[in-house]
């Protein structure tokens, strides 16, 4: 199986700035991650998606200007997104990491790739986003593309369309889903290591300076970090 890992990206979010291209060290949020998603070795490739409102432009401009594939669409539709994402790509499976999560853990990514890979079609979604015990910011949902596909017929409501892969999760009765817990000592849902705002910027920022020479830092270094310097 091949897996595309796919990054929703939107300059506005229920009427809140998201801040996905504020500016750390001469880099976007966004870059930051997309850099990040790029040590994961099993994966396809790499796509960006946002909407076609003109105030995601410059998320497209962004994309372009590092040749990082941009694929747009209606805001409200993330399922078509998706689905347009994987079948242009010829990718039979997908892993999605919002942009607001530029600390998402290598090891998290990594096994959800290897668990879509190993059982290879016999899941249809595999995450941690159906019963959270990661922290916030380790968001992750991984499906087959078939498994997704079928779920469009079912998802006529436009708030199952907004919702992506959340379906897969939701109705255990039709999809096989697997859901992820996090390992003892690291299940901290108090902890929050996402931005959602300019607000949460200066604080992902201290972070990210710190490993800047480690880049292939994990969850438990963020933890020792933060509880033994935390930043102002």
């Amino acid at each position: 199986m091949n897996v595309l890992a796919i990054v929703p990206a939107t300059l506005w979010r229920e009427g809140r700035e998201t801040a996905v291209l504020a500016s750390i060290d001469d880099k976007p949020l966004l870059g930051h991650l997309l850099d990040r998603l790029s040590r994961v070795s099993k994966l396809e490739g790499i796509v960006v998606t946002t909407s076609d409102d003109p105030r995601d432009a410059p998320i497209r401009d962004y994309c372009d200007a590092r040749k990082t594939i941009c694929q747009r669409g209606p805001c409200d539709d993330l399922l078509g997104r998706l689905i347009a994402v994987l079948k242009a790509a010829g990718a039979t499976g997908g892993v999605m990491v919002d942009a607001g999560n530029p600390l998402i853990d290598l090891e998290l990514v990594d096994k959800v790739v290897n668990l879509l890979q190993m059982t290879d079609g016999m899941l249809d979604w595999i995450g941690n986003t159906l019963s959270p015990t990661y922290p916030r910011g380790m968001e992750i949902d991984g499906f087959t593309t078939a498994a997704l596909e079928e779920s469009e017929k079912r998802c006529m409501e436009p708030e199952q369309r907004r919702q992506g892969p959340a379906f897969l999760r939701q109705n255990s009765r039709l999809y096989r889903p697997l859901s992820l817990t996090a390992p003892p000592g690291l299940d901290r849902l108090d902890m929050k290591l996402n931005v959602e705002g300019p607000e949460d910027v200066p604080r992902i920022a201290a972070i990210l300076r710190r490993f800047k020479d480690q880049p292939d830092y994990g969850l438990g270094d963020l933890f020792h970090f933060l509880e033994t310097e935390p930043p102002v």
